[in-house]
């Protein structure tokens, strides 16, 4: 699953599937669940490539750049051109390519041109798409599929079988039942090259890892912005942790993604995001939470997706076909979170800067050191250390501190609409803590103890406090937060 502007049917699905998810994983909860531990599948730094119509089709799946012309040479040139782009500009070492009845049964001369070549280069993820109610429409066809996708494959050890992505048609003792007929079928198979998806939308890992008769598998879990509402990088940390549980060292996060380019989402239009920063927008708050938890817990993922034409998640762009074609990087800062989910680089820029939608003036520390000091506004100074701020994640919210005046943003018990926000020094009083939330490019900034919103009062002149206003549909009340550099 990926774009939020899916077709309606399998919204439909995600809905019940939700539901058929609250009940999996109480079921999970039952099982017996061991600590969570460092996990040993940091060796997997995957893409993934898909058909541009996404990979839910009744039909032969073709991965962006193949078509119904191509052979197996020409499919093992496509392949080698953007499998190895894609790992030359990302360092990826992993592929996800997806597998169906229709792709096996009449496609498979051609498309394992393309798989042999991805296979030269590292590992494979072949993953089974099942293409709607979340589990196969004929479990004859399904099982012919899989005999000859192991009868090819099951013998690479750079081969991986990801049995079905997101089996949200099944409960998860059928599910469970199912993937152990599986892993019976294909003994010969080791358990270390096969992975199961968690219940549901791959959201129930425990679920499915708890049960003892599929031991030493991998397990896969998949997270998206849209699987929730949440405006805090820490609430998108714990939902992902929610989900794999104590099995963090079997798990592979075979998908997750959010915007790289410019789009829309329910009709709003957003410009593309600097996940380099804590924003506080929805989309860098999720990409930010959740890279940061595949980090700490030393899990591989597959970025959603490496390449699939059209769409605005993607991490790549391709121009040309064949041997001509050409793949260009969308977000330099999509990049760098995703590789340091895979433990590469750092977590990016420290400081921001916060400027207003109406006046154009930067939050400022005006140099004031003092606490009970007012915060102010200034016109754009990029080397103003006054203007550059530390966001602070602190729960579900937010801690705003002061480069030069090492102060934090304070609503001081001002509850009037027209006061001053304040600098204090560190506390851990609410009137510290702020919600972030986004506002289409911008965002909106709320006082936990006030219930008021920074707000820039009209105020063009340098020096002028900066307000907190009852809630309004103002663009004083609307900011960017943007790189310090920037």
């Amino acid at each position: 699953m990926r774009s939020p502007n899916r077709p309606g049917a399998h919204r439909a699905l995600f809905v019940v599937s939700k539901l058929l998810a609250v009940f999996t994983l109480v079921a999970g909860m039952l099982t017996s669940v061991p600590m969570q531990a460092q996990a040993s599948t940091s060796q997997f730094r995957g893409v993934n490539w898909a058909d541009q119509r996404d990979n839910f089709v009744n039909g032969v799946l073709y991965v962006s750049g193949l078509s119904a012309s191509d052979t197996y040479a020409s499919a093992a040139t496509v392949a080698d051109q953007v499998v190895g782009q894609m790992y030359a500009m990302t360092g990826a070492n992993t592929v996800r390519m997806p597998i169906n009845e229709p792709t096996v049964a009449s496609y498979w001369n051609t498309y394992t041109g393309a798989i042999d070549k991805a296979l030269s280069k590292g590992k494979v993820i072949l993953a089974y798409w099942a293409y709607t109610g979340g589990k196969p429409q004929n479990s004859s066809a399904f099982t012919q599929m899989w005999d000859r996708v192991v009868g090819k494959y099951g013998g690479n050890p750079n081969a991986y079988f990801e049995v079905i992505n997101e089996p949200a048609g099944y409960d998860i003792g059928s599910l469970n039942n199912m993937y152990n007929d599986w892993l019976n079928r294909y003994p010969s198979v080791p358990r270390g090259r096969v992975i199961l998806d968690g219940g549901g939308l791959a959201q129930n890992v425990a679920g499915v890892g708890g049960d003892r008769r599929l031991d030493n598998t991998l397990l896969a879990v998949h997270d998206y912005s849209f699987f929730a509402g949440y405006e805090s990088e820490n609430e998108w940390a714990n939902h992902i942790g929610g989900y794999i549980g104590g099995y963090a060292d079997r798990t592979i996060a075979t998908e997750w993604g959010g915007p790289m380019g410019p789009g829309s989402k329910n009709g709003v239009h957003y410009d593309p995001i600097d996940y380099n920063i804590p924003s506080g927008s929805f989309f860098a708050d999720y990409t930010r939470g959740v890279s940061s938890k595949l980090r700490s817990l030393g899990m591989g993922s597959v970025y959603w997706p490496g390449l699939r034409d059209g769409d605005w998640y993607s991490l790549t762009t391709r121009t040309g076909a064949g041997a001509d074609i050409k793949l260009s990087l969308v977000n330099a800062s999509g990049l760098a979170r995703l590789r340091y989910a895979w433990g590469l680089g750092d977590a990016g820029g420290t400081y921001v800067r916060i400027v207003n939608a109406a006046t154009g003036l930067y939050a400022d520390g005006a140099g004031r050191t003092s606490s009970g000091g007012n915060a102010a506004q200034w016109g754009d100074s990029a080397s103003r250390a006054e203007q550059q701020w530390v966001i602070e994640n602190y729960g579900n919210s937010v801690r705003i501190k002061n480069r030069a005046t090492g102060l934090y943003l304070d609503g001081a018990g001002r509850t009037a609409n027209g006061a001053a926000v304040a600098q204090y020094a560190a506390s851990t009083a609410t009137s510290q803590q702020w919600l972030v939330t986004t506002d289409a490019n911008y965002v909106r900034v709320k006082n936990r103890a006030t219930g008021k919103y920074i707000d820039g009062m009209g105020s063009t002149g340098n020096g002028a406090d900066l307000g907190q206003y009852a809630d309004s549909t103002s663009k004083n009340q609307r900011w960017r937060i943007i790189a310090a550099t920037g």
